[in-house]
């Protein structure tokens, strides 16, 4: 059974690499990069594209294949303005792009290329306005909607840059709430008469606050669940530990299209 496994494993294999060398073979170079020649369909689109362009210049929105961030398109009505302000038209796409497409000819499977006009109408503004122009005018029009809310709390870490750290002493985004937890626990004591249990997590302490542009804290708010309701005499305790560290330590403002802003951050606390 494995021995067949094997084979078949190595004839697919055979033939994923026999049908990249026909499309190595096939390739021809566009403004698109290199497209299967025999996808015709993609070659009269960046012709038409290209013609189409002469009279209107129109950057097209085309919606990405699987999953789109909530925040992804929430500088639209920006770059609408800032487009327009260089006669340029905002359309989105009717294709949804997908990046692995066959077609069989005669036998050959080939990939395609999905959304290839309007790829072409983008690559081209590119061209004209200079390189990653798309790139630079989305960029801009997003800071301008940070801007247009700074009086505003941002949700860490969804709506700040992508892997942002807030709190500088941990060294990588994903270690930061167990470096916080490590620092606090490591100069907290529980009184001597806290019930303790075996498999301690004896108490949970929900906590979130603003770390605001100048890397203040504000609004703290701190809710402690005990598992023995005995301890719950030590709750003003637990808290100010957690105020005085939480309000000292070293944090750092978030930043949101290049530019600082306000974000709220929450983190739980155990034992």
């Amino acid at each position: 059974m494995k021995k067949s496994l094997t084979i078949l494993l190595i004839l697919f294999s055979f033939a994923i690499k026999a049908q990249e060398v026909e499309s190595e073979k096939n390739a021809v170079n566009t403004i698109l990069g290199k497209i299967d020649r025999r996808d015709l369909s993609c070659s009269s689109e960046i012709e038409r594209a290209k013609i189409d362009f002469k009279s209107k210049e129109t950057f097209y929105y085309i919606q990405p294949e699987g999953y789109l961030d909530i925040d992804a398109n929430r500088h639209r009505p920006f770059l609408i303005e800032l487009l327009k302000k260089r006669g340029i038209d905002f359309v989105v796409s009717p294709e949804v792009e997908m990046q692995y497409v066959w077609q069989e000819n005669n036998g050959e499977q080939y990939q395609v290329k999905t959304n290839c006009y309007y790829k072409a109408s983008n690559e081209l503004l590119n061209l004209k306005y200079g390189s990653h122009f798309i790139k630079k005018i989305k960029k801009t029009a997003d800071s301008l909607y940070v801007i247009s809310k700074l009086n505003e709390v941002f949700a860490y870490p969804d709506e700040v840059d992508d892997n942002y750290i807030i709190y500088p002493k941990a060294k990588e985004f994903l270690d930061q709430k167990i470096q916080i937890q490590q620092d606090f626990f490591e100069n907290f004591k529980l009184p001597n008469d806290f019930i303790l249990s075996s498999d301690k997590r004896d108490f949970l302490a929900k906590t979130n606050f603003i770390i605001k542009r100048d890397s203040k804290i504000a609004d703290l708010n701190i809710k402690i669940e005990f598992k023995n309701s005995e301890n719950q005499k030590f709750q003003d305790y637990i808290v100010n530990q957690l105020r005085k560290f939480i309000e000292n330590a070293n944090w750092k403002a978030a930043v949101s299209s290049g530019v600082t802003v306000d974000c709220r951050f929450d983190i739980n606390f155990y034992n």
